[in-house]
């Protein structure tokens, strides 16, 4: 086979598509936001704004009404934060407390265990050796697909054991 000027290009234009493709950032794709399940998330946290104003619980607000499963309320408390859920294909509600950075506070509350379910009902506790935060989660099953249930939803998690009035207790 005779070396040609010819075989020099071919082989310069392979050269240069393999760097370019190799130097290439690579982007994350973009997200749909206009799903029925995100404007689904999007219709019940603005529903949850205007609830939570006009309910006995206002301080379970959340700050901006977003289309995704769950919103952080600010308990001002260090450390710990209540979290809002919304699942729509298991068909459920919750409110947790997710307590960062101190499994020394989680354990004192999970010795309590018994006298705390027998008070608000069952509980989800957990806690990992190999993660440094834990989450206390009380679940209430609703048809969150349908909208006529939202209101029951949100009165359900503004009214929850949850609430900053209560967590303001926890040391």
């Amino acid at each position: 086979m005779a070396v040609t000027e010819d075989t020099f290009d071919k082989a310069r234009d392979i050269s240069s598509d393999s760097y370019k493709e190799e130097t290439e950032i690579p982007t994350k794709p973009k997200r749909n936001k206009d799903t029925p399940t995100k404007r689904l998330q999007k219709n019940y946290w603005d529903l949850y704004i205007t609830e939570c104003d006009i309910s006995e619980n206002p301080d379970m607000q959340i700050k901006e009404a977003v289309p995704q499963h769950y919103q952080n309320v600010s308990i001002q408390k260090n450390g710990i934060q209540i979290l809002q859920t919304i699942n729509t294909l298991s068909n459920y509600v919750a409110s947790e407390i997710a307590i960062n950075n101190n499994k020394e506070l989680f354990n004192k509350l999970f010795k309590n265990k018994t006298n705390i379910e027998k008070e608000i009902g069952k509980l989800q506790w957990d806690s990992k050796d190999t993660n440094k935060s834990a989450k206390i989660r009380k679940i209430f099953s609703i048809d969150i697909n349908n909208s006529k249930n939202h209101k029951k939803a949100i009165l359900e998690l503004t009214h929850s054991i949850f609430n900053k009035k209560n967590m303001q207790k926890v040391n």
